[in-house]
This record gives structure tokens, sequence and C-alpha cells, in this order.
């Protein structure tokens, strides 16, 4: 009896454990279901039909030919003037995988066409999910700067996830004099969305439309730099006693949810950060253009790096993208049954 109840409290702890994972962690989650799906289209023999997940539409294996991925996102109506001009919201439709034959494409901007519409729902999605947790972490804010504040005000669920937000964010809860007020603090500056139209343009810089061999390989839309070969990809012409890889994703879901975190947490973006934070502080809405100044320090081109990502912009009129939603879960639900 004595070995049942031990068993039995294990189980409940390790479930307990894994629904506050899941509700901390919840992009993680989508990311892991995402992954697994792909494993799983890969393996059938057909693949053209979307799987539902939450209102999450995850296309895998065929479902990424080309044609039937132009046709998918016509037949939810998904056109980017309709959501630039018409605030049309944006289906939520995630691709397992980097279309491998965007780099067979001829027409230019049917290739542009394809490659926005494939990764702005993963932006949004990733971008719903960071505010979702700031929204928890302004509240938490306002109760930590109350003058009465002591930090037994909060739960053990609370502390709990504030202490797993500080590790996720690059916060070392055990230096001296750190508090959950500082954590809850530093947070609110790193913990917040990035402008579309600036993922968007870096992206296509970053994966010349998703054509690069990091891009279609690696799932790598963002050409983050690892110093462990082993978990990247090595370039062909990687520079001469520099061991360094880019870094591979196992979706590209996974790809832009790595992007926000490094944009949200290296030392190298902290004016991003606050200037981010300014634009919050004062309820203007994010600008992509605007913030794209501070990414000097991304590329070795510096300041000719900003001045592409704004061609690419204006060119491409990405600035209106910044005000895109997605559509509710709802919606997708209700729009995939009537396929």
């Amino acid at each position: 009896m004595a070995f049942l109840k031990t068993l039995a409290l294990t189980i409940i702890g390790a479930l307990r454990a894994l629904i506050l994972w899941m509700r901390t962690n919840p992009i993680e989650a989508q990311i892991s279901f995402v992954v697994l799906l792909a494993l799983i289209g890969r393996l059938q023999l057909s693949d053209d039909t979307a799987d539902v997940a939450d209102g999450r539409i995850i296309l895998a294996g065929d479902a990424l030919a080309i044609n039937t991925l132009e046709n998918t996102f016509e037949s939810y109506g998904y056109n980017l003037d309709n959501v630039r001009n018409q605030r049309q919201p944006v289906p939520r439709l995630i691709a397992a995988d980097v279309p491998d034959g965007l780099k067979d494409m001829r027409v230019i901007e049917r290739r542009k066409s394809l490659f926005f519409r494939t990764v702005l729902p993963m932006i949004l999605i990733v971008n719903e999910s960071i505010a979702s947790k700031r929204s928890l972490l302004l509240e938490l804010q306002a109760i930590t700067r109350s003058e009465t504040f002591e930090e037994s005000d909060l739960d053990d669920d609370g502390t709990i996830w504030l202490i797993d937000m500080a590790k996720q964010y690059g916060i070392d809860m055990d230096a001296e004099d750190v508090t959950l007020q500082d954590a809850v603090d530093v947070l609110t500056l790193r913990v917040a969305p990035i402008p579309t139209s600036l993922a968007m343009a870096q992206a296509v810089e970053e994966s010349a439309w998703g054509t690069s061999r990091f891009a279609r390989e690696g799932n790598a839309l963002f050409g983050q730099w690892v110093w462990s070969e082993d978990a990247g990809i090595v370039p062909e012409d990687q520079r001469e006693g520099q061991a360094y890889a880019v870094r591979a994703f196992d979706s590209p879901l996974q790809s832009v949810l790595g992007y926000a975190k490094n944009l949200n947490t290296h030392w190298a973006y902290t004016s991003f950060r606050e200037q981010r934070a300014a634009l919050l502080d004062a309820n203007e809405a994010l600008d992509g253009w605007a913030l794209a100044e501070t990414l000097t320090r991304y590329s070795e081109r510096g300041e000719n790096y900003v001045k592409s990502l704004r061609a690419i912009m204006r060119v491409n009129n990405l600035r209106p993208l910044d005000n895109a939603e997605l559509a509710s879960p709802e919606t997708m639900v209700q729009l995939a049954e009537a396929r």
C-alpha cells in the first residue's frame, strides 16, 4: 500500500508539473505539437488535409507543396491586401516546415506573396503568446509596486511562474539582492511583442525569401548564430578561425520563437527593448520602421543593414501589417469545418 500511495503521489505531482508547464509555456507546448504533427505527416502516404488543434491549423507534408499551399490560403480568403486595407484577420495556418518549393518559383511576386503569407501567422502567434504573458506580468507589477507589498503576498503558483519566467528570460534570481519586484520590472522590459513589419523584413533579409540553405535545411528564418557546429548548419564559406553555425530548428515556428527570445534577452538589443518600452508606456503602437534603427548590432553591416530592412518594408508595404490580428480560434474551427 505504501508503494501504491507513493506511486500515486508521484503521478499526481508529475501531472501538476506538466499542467503548470503548459500553462506558463503555451507556445512551447504548441511547438512540440507542431513538430509531432510534422513527423506524423512525413509518415503518411498522403497529407493533403490540415490538422486542427486549438484553432491552429498545421500544414505538413504534401500540404506544403506550393500549389496546394496557395490553394489553401485562397480557400481561407487569406489575402495580404485585405489584411492591410480591410483589417481582415489572419488565419491561424502554420507551416510545419519552410516550403521547399519557394526556391523554384520563378515569378518573384508570387514567391513574395507565398512567403509573407506563410510567415505572418507564425509571427502573430508568437506575439499573441508573449502578449498573454505580458498581460499577467503587468498585473503582477501593479501588485509588487504597492507600498505594502511583501513577497509573501504572491501565492505559490504566482511565485513559481515568475521564477520560471525569470529563468527563461535570462534573469539571475540567485544574484544578491534580486527580488521578485526587480524580476517583474526587468521582465516587463523583455516580455513584449516584436513589431510584425520588422520581423517580416528580417525574415526576408536573413532567409532570402525562404530560399537559403539554412531555411530549407534547418527552418532558420533569422540567421541566428550558435558557437557549436553540432547545434546548427555550418556555412560553406565560414570565416577562417571562427567555429560557428547557423542555428537549425525543428519548425519555422520554433525559429520565430527563438528570434523573439533573442531580441528580448540579448544585451546587443537593449536599445531595442528600451525604445519599445517607451512606445508601450506612451500607449503608442509598435512601429517596426522606427525600431529598426536599434538593430545595427544584428548584422556586421550596421547602418546598411537597417537601410536594407527599411527598403524591404517600403517596397513590400509591410508597415500596415503592424496592425494585423489573428482570426479567433472559434472562427478557425468554423472555417475548417466549412471547407
